[in-house]
């Protein structure tokens, strides 16, 4: 399937500069978003610092022989090996700053995205940045949040409503950076792509100012005239609720 793309990031209303990072490769079918945390400039560093690594993994095991970091997993596909593969080298790298900077300590960043597989989406997620899927009319969170909040969610201790509003919704309980890789929690799955799906990549400066379906209506509203209006939408409206946060988005639409 063919698709289209578009990405924005906005610094919001409240923040004094920017700690997303985002990455369209659509000559390798991968894209991402990440979320930097550590204050002052540390995590603007390391969300930058995973979107370049991880690209360049992507990138050089593709098109020459390199070793890679990790052994290869037989339970997951081709693609899902090597985004955790690129992970693991971003998580080294971004230790390794760390560890030479002690003044970084606390620098991480959250990590969501995929590889275009076929007729599947090959997803990495590491944090709270939030794959969505757009299909009917419908949304669905296709990732699940790695956050205190998001665990209570999952063992029935709140709703999904609770959880949006509870104070531990954005205590991550992993992080690119944060730990060795072997303590991480990652997410690795396939998403399937039916023609006319539109997902949505985005950090939490969105989600947090708009609910799903002020989300979906605003996508509907404009995605027929183009992409990047609606990703404009999108964005005037968080900031409209609050900005409280950095804001970055990628819609990605199958034909």
């Amino acid at each position: 399937m063919s698709f289209t793309y578009y990405a924005t990031s906005d610094r919001g209303l409240s923040r004094s500069h920017n700690e997303d990072c985002y990455l369209c490769n659509p000559e390798h079918k991968l894209f991402l978003v990440a979320d930097g945390i550590g204050g002052h400039t540390s995590g603007e560093i390391a969300s930058k610092m995973a979107i370049n690594d991880i690209e360049e993994f992507v990138v050089r095991s593709r098109t020459e022989d390199i070793t890679w970091p990790i052994p290869y997993r037989r339970e997951l596909s081709l693609e899902q090996n090597r985004l955790l593969a690129a992970a693991t080298v971003a998580n080294q790298k971004i230790r390794g700053l760390v560890s030479q900077n002690p003044s970084m300590k606390g620098m991480g960043t959250t990590l969501v995205g995929f590889i275009i597989e076929g007729n599947l989406l090959a997803v990495i997620n590491i944090g709270d940045s939030r794959l969505y899927r757009i299909r009917d009319d419908s949304i669905e969170q296709i990732t699940r949040d790695h956050t205190v909040a998001g665990i209570m969610e999952r063992m029935g201790l709140l709703t999904k409503e609770e959880a949006s509003c509870n104070p531990q919704k954005h205590v991550l309980t992993s992080a690119l950076g944060i730990e060795p890789l072997k303590n991480l929690r990652v997410d690795l799955f396939p998403a399937e792509i039916c023609t006319k799906d539109l997902f949505l990549l985005c950090s939490d400066g969105l989600y947090d100012m708009l609910g799903d379906e002020e989300i979906v209506e605003t996508i509907q509203s404009f995605k027929d005239k183009s992409l990047e209006r609606a990703c404009h939408a999108l964005i005037e409206r968080a900031n409209l609720a609050g900005g409280k946060d950095n804001i970055t988005i990628i819609l990605l639409s199958f034909n």
